[in-house]
């Protein structure tokens, strides 16, 4: 394994496959909305780079069957519960290789729609890694990009706790080589790779009381990835167990009070390539 290829700090675990999934329905209307947006149609050759658990390469199994479409990562853990969740789902135009997002091991040219979502902010150079995907992807065809921008987050009641704790982990991981901050600059860095005609999109996800259920997984999504790390975070002291505690009751408050409104926003940059 590539040193380029250790910077994700959830790999190899249970736990983050689990997570991964959960985000995934959690924010299931954002993806349809991309998908639109990307005009998906049947037929087309789709690279998802950087797949994961294969949630959103298993949407692009549907639409374009019987069309195969190729998903790519780098975590042996992530593949391989991709693999067994489309076997379990009955859908067989995937194919899930191992490699590396900065050097494919793909002919020039080969994809009509090279599809990216939430790995450019682990990247170390991510105009170099979108450089790489436009090199896959056919003259005319599209690399589209999506990430998110924690300065996009809002709610209701205010978390104050929860949000500190938030900041102090988004700090901590641009140490790790981490931006969570990089939805806003993805119209620079597909135009710094060469990419012309970028398109910016922009979809806001809110829930409310309305539906307690899906508020509280999408309410609690902050917690869930500060929870993945959370012994590491505390041993080098970029919290301590009583403030993180006090900021989980503060999450749990605001889930349960009546007016409770939780909202972000997530960047979906289209680029052509010349």
């Amino acid at each position: 394994m590539s040193e380029k290829e250790s910077d994700y700090i959830g790999k190899h675990s249970e736990e983050e496959v689990m997570r991964l999934e959960i985000q995934a329905a959690a924010l299931s209307k954002i993806i349809d909305q991309e998908i639109d947006a990307m005009n998906i149609k049947s037929g087309m050759a789709i690279l998802d780079a950087g797949c994961g658990t294969g949630a959103i390469t298993r949407k692009f199994a549907q639409i374009v069957k019987p069309t195969k479409v190729t998903a790519v990562d780098f975590d042996p853990v992530f593949l391989e519960r991709a693999r067994a969740i489309a076997v379990d789902e009955g859908i067989e135009n995937i194919s899930f290789d191992s490699g590396n997002i900065d050097n494919l091991g793909y002919k020039d040219g080969m994809f009509d729609l090279v599809y990216c979502r939430l790995v450019l902010m682990h990247v170390r150079d991510p105009v170099k890694t979108v450089e790489e995907l436009k090199r896959v992807t056919r003259k005319g065809g599209k690399v589209a990009v999506s990430d998110q921008d924690d300065g996009a987050m809002i709610a209701n009641p205010l978390m104050p706790k929860l949000m500190d704790l938030w900041n102090r982990y988004g700090q901590w991981a641009k140490t790790q080589r981490m931006d969570r901050r990089i939805g806003r600059q993805l119209y620079s860095i597909l135009s710094q790779a060469g990419l012309k005609s970028v398109r910016i999109f922009t979809f806001s996800i809110h829930k409310t009381q309305e539906n307690a259920e899906q508020l509280r997984m999408f309410a609690s999504l902050p917690a869930d990835i500060i929870e993945v790390d959370k012994t590491k975070l505390l041993g080098q002291g970029v919290f301590t167990e009583e403030e993180y505690d006090v900021a989980m009751e503060e999450l749990e408050k605001m889930m349960n009070e009546p007016g409770a409104f939780a909202m972000t926003t997530y960047f979906l940059a289209i680029g052509e390539v010349p």
